[in-house]
């Protein structure tokens, strides 16, 4: 069967409109992540995949998009790189403020329940989760959590839950995407 890997491009407009969200409200911006979403089913509906996904629209960085989710973190309030996207090692560290929880989940099961809304009939639905170990990357050790691998199992329950989630809402693929592994 044939599926796309990984997080599709964002189009030209979204990743302008990215830029500057602070300029647009609650609906438009939905309604952007709607079409991006659209445009991205689209394509690999008409490339004929078996598997589609939302193509990860709604998510501004992979992984990173999922810090603001948590509870417990504080994000760094200045990007350390201020030209080109930095690459994953690159990246500022977040400080962890308190107990890491995420009360309302990570997103994935509302991005899935988008793409069985958006979606035509026919493809099997795929969602991608990031695993444990890629989310705790960016966070900065304490005495709670003393090293990556402590933060790491702090993310296990709620990776966990998010997948309980996706199962729960009928997604029969599901990606634990682990890049930092």
């Amino acid at each position: 069967r044939t599926t796309v890997i990984g997080s599709y491009p964002f189009p030209s407009w979204l990743e302008h409109a990215s830029q500057d969200l602070d300029s647009f409200g609650r609906d438009e911006i939905a309604e952007m992540q709607d079409d991006a979403v659209i445009a991205a089913i689209h394509d690999q509906v008409s490339a004929g995949l078996d598997v589609i996904t939302d193509g990860e629209q709604t998510r501004f960085d992979f992984n990173l998009s999922f810090y603001g989710f948590l509870e417990g973190i504080s994000l760094e309030s200045e990007s350390s790189r201020k030209l080109g996207p930095p690459a994953h090692d690159q990246r500022g560290k977040h400080a962890i403020t308190g107990k890491i929880e995420a009360p309302r989940g990570l997103g994935a099961v509302e991005e899935f329940n988008r793409l069985k809304r958006l979606a035509p009939a026919g493809p099997v639905l795929k969602a991608s989760v990031p695993g444990p170990f890629t989310m705790s990357g960016r966070l900065i050790p304490n005495d709670e959590y003393p090293d990556r691998y402590a933060i790491t199992e702090a993310f296990v329950p709620f990776v966990r839950k998010e997948l309980e989630g996706l199962v729960a809402a009928n997604c029969q693929e599901i990606t634990v995407d682990e890049p930092s592994m």
